[in-house]
């Protein structure tokens, strides 16, 4: 399933879920709502990994019935770190993004904070507005619906902006390239054609990189330029956009 459909089907059934609470219980539950999130949460990450980790694992298993290309382990990919001289660099702004996290931690508070003040101007509107016609539960209920809306809609973009997960390539300590695909860190398999979004090949720092939907998989070795010869046969960029670095 796309990304973007996941994420506005996962957005819309917790918006008429919690609301559904709240009509039946009333505000006063306001604090199973709180928990029904965090363990919302908890489940769809346990559920996507789960499941990234059984087709990664079913790939594996197909990947390595080809013929061995490369071996690369963690001594390998330790001496070429060693030659990538910009990792520190981009350890340091990683470190400034974590810090802009922990300094936007206000803006969580805010929004604890507004969600009463919120209920006490949209809900009385939008059920006293649809009371008669609708009767007094489907009123409340839909009230509710337009509360956890306008929340979303407010907070949504500022977590866009702000909290945005940050994206730091995953560097592989055991790597096996295979003439049927890629077998990462033993139980991640990618296999051939292997459908990316970006493809970079830095033969200066001695790595390349796949990202796919949200992870980035970055691959060192000292003979890079044989290695990104193998793989890049194999991927598939999926945008026209997705730079490609060769």
């Amino acid at each position: 399933m796309n990304q973007v459909v996941l994420r506005v089907a996962i957005t819309l059934g917790t918006i008429f879920g919690y609301a559904a609470v709240l009509a039946v219980l009333g505000m006063s539950y306001l604090w199973l709502v709180g928990l029904l999130y965090v363990a919302s949460i908890f489940a769809i990450t346990a559920f996507m990994g789960i499941r990234a980790y059984r087709r990664g694992s079913q790939q594996a298993r197909e990947v390595v019935k080809g013929k061995l290309l490369f071996d690369i382990n963690e001594k390998d990919v330790n001496k070429a770190i060693e030659k990538d001289k910009e990792l520190p660099n981009e350890m340091k702004k990683l470190n400034r993004t974590f810090m802009i996290y922990f300094m936007s931690f206000p803006l969580m508070l805010a929004g604890i904070w507004l969600f009463p003040a919120l209920q006490s101007v949209v809900v009385p509107s939008v059920s006293g507005a649809l009371q008669q016609s609708l009767g007094h539960f489907l009123a409340t209920y839909l009230g509710y619906v337009a509360l956890f809306a306008a929340y979303t809609a407010i907070f949504s973009p500022l977590y866009y902006f702000t909290f945005r997960p940050v994206q730091f390539p995953i560097i592989a300590t055991d790597i096996k390239v295979y003439d049927t695909g890629i077998v990462i860190n033993k139980n991640t398999g990618l296999k051939a054609p292997i459908q990316i979004q970006e493809y970079r090949y830095y033969p200066e720092r001695k790595f390349i990189e796949l990202k796919m939907n949200n992870q980035i998989y970055r691959i060192y070795y000292k003979d890079i330029d044989k290695v990104h010869e193998a793989i890049s046969k194999m991927v598939v960029i999926q945008r026209k956009e997705a730079n490609a670095q060769a």
